[in-house]
Formats: C-alpha cells, structure tokens, sequence
C-alpha cells in the first residue's frame, strides 16, 4: 500500500499507472465493456497524447489517454475531477476528433469502433432522475430505439454516485469505482485487490510512485493546479449566481413590488437568510 492516502484522480498518479501499463488499463476499459456483453478487447497500444503532468499552464486540465488495438478499435480515456460546462458536447467532440480519420481513397466502412471513457468526479446527471454511476450512449432512433452504427460508444462513470457494498457483490466497474473513490477504506481495497489482478497490480504501481520524490512532486502540482481551478470554477459560479439575483431584483423593481415583497420572493427562490436577501434587495434596489 501507498505510504499515504493517494488521490487516484490526480492526473499524475492516472498517467502513471494507465498511460503506462497496458494490462492494467485493458482491465479497466474491459470493465466498462462487460456490461453490454461485447467481445473484451485483448491489446492496446498507446498513442501519446496525454497532457504531461509538469505542464499544467491553466490552459488544459485534461489527460488524454488514447490507446489503439490491433483490429483499429480506438480507446479515449479521459479523468475529470472538476465540474465543466457542457461536458458531454466536450467527449462528443473529441470522441469524433479520434473517429474521423479517414485518409484519401479509404471508404467509410473502413471507420472503426471508437470509445470516449470519462471518469468524472462530480454528477453530469441529476442523481434522482439517473442514480446509476455508470452510463453509455450511442447513436439511436429516439422512437424505435434502433442503433444507427455501433462505432460510437461514450461511457461515463460518475464517482459520487458510488455506493460502497460487500466486495463479493460487486462487478468490475464496481470494483474499479471503489478503486476511484476516496470514501473506500484500505482494508476494502485489500479486499478488492486480492480478487482482482489488475487492481493489485495498479495499487504496486502507486506504492513505488509514492516513494518517488519528483513523482511526489509531479503529484503535488497536480493536486495544486485541481485545488486552484476548483477554486475558479466556484468564484466564476458564484459570480454568475450574483449576477442572476441582481437581474431578479431589478424584475421585481418593475413588477411594482413593495420592497418586503421583493426580499421575501428572493429568500423563497433562493434561499437565503432574510439579512442577506435584504441586502441584496437594498443594494440593487
């Protein structure tokens, strides 16, 4: 085991093991495979396109795995802690950007499979209305559910949608998503790894990653770069939100309203204690 609690989203220690380790990460694509019972792919090699961990310039906060079979298939896996707008338009993107490559003369049947793998650390779905941590779309018929091509495969796992149970219940994308989750104790990943080979092997990795002094380096400045756009991200939202409520006030100022009724409808939509929602009201009144 690592000699401290490692974050396994860190992109430095995601490189480490799966940019570098073709049966560990066959074993985690095969995991979100299994599902839908297709055949289990049997080698990768590595295309380097992934975002070195020692160039993080506030530009880019993504590592991009890109792995090819023997046969063509094309596997994308990318790890994203922080929330980002329009994230499914984002993989639907870079999944075509992997597809299309065609070359001159080549027929289009001649496309291969193609699979975006994100990882996410945050709910890209309501969790009420889609409670499952794991999804998977492709191209269909919206009334006759009939599958146009399946080329396009984009999966995501969201980890806060992880439930712990016994480790004898758990699939293997169950197993990997306790991998992932910081609320797995060690003695679960124990568990875990004394059944699952590659797991094991990706917990041998991290162990003599940690014991690395510029790999630990490598790690801190990935942790710093996740914490400070965390930290954007939430002003940027918080500025939005700011935002927002003014305009409501300035509605509710040309709706006639008295100013009580205006502090009490922003308490009620947004609600926020009555000092706060006053000052508001009395600042943009």
């Amino acid at each position: 085991m690592a000699a401290f609690r490692i974050n396994r989203t860190n992109d430095a220690v995601f490189k480490a093991i799966f940019a570098k380790y073709p049966k560990i990460t066959l074993a985690l694509i095969n995991a979100f495979l299994e599902f839908q019972g297709t055949e289990q792919l049997v080698d990768i090699e590595f295309i380097d396109r992934e975002i070195d961990s020692d160039e993080y310039d506030g530009k880019e906060s993504r590592l991009d795995i890109l792995g090819i079979t023997a046969s063509g298939v094309k596997v994308n896996i990318e790890m994203q802690v922080n929330s980002l707008a329009a994230m499914g338009e984002r993989s639907l993107f870079y999944w075509a950007r992997n597809y299309a490559d065609l070359k001159r003369g080549d027929e289009y049947d001649q496309l291969k499979r193609t699979i975006a793998i994100n990882i996410l650390g945050f709910n890209l779905f309501n969790a009420k209305q889609y409670p499952d941590m794991h999804s998977c779309f492709g191209i269909y018929d919206i009334k006759t559910k009939c599958q146009l091509t399946d080329k396009l495969e984009i999966h995501f796992l969201e980890l806060p949608k992880f439930r712990s149970k016994s480790v004898k219940d758990m699939n293997r994308m169950e197993k990997w998503a306790a991998y992932f989750s910081p609320s797995t104790t060690d003695e679960e990943l124990e568990e875990i790894a004394a059944g699952e080979e590659a797991i094991r092997e990706a917990m041998e990795v991290e162990d003599v990653f940690t014991k690395d002094e510029v790999a630990k380096r490598s790690y801190e400045k990935a942790e710093k770069f996740r914490r400070d756009q965390a930290a954007q991200l939430s002003f940027a939202r918080q500025e939005g939100r700011n935002e927002e409520r003014v305009k409501a006030v300035a509605m509710l100022k040309r709706l006639k309203l008295t100013k009580d009724a205006a502090i009490q409808e922003i308490m009620e939509s947004y609600s926020l204690p009555d000092k706060e929602a006053a000052a508001l009201v009395n600042s943009n009144w």
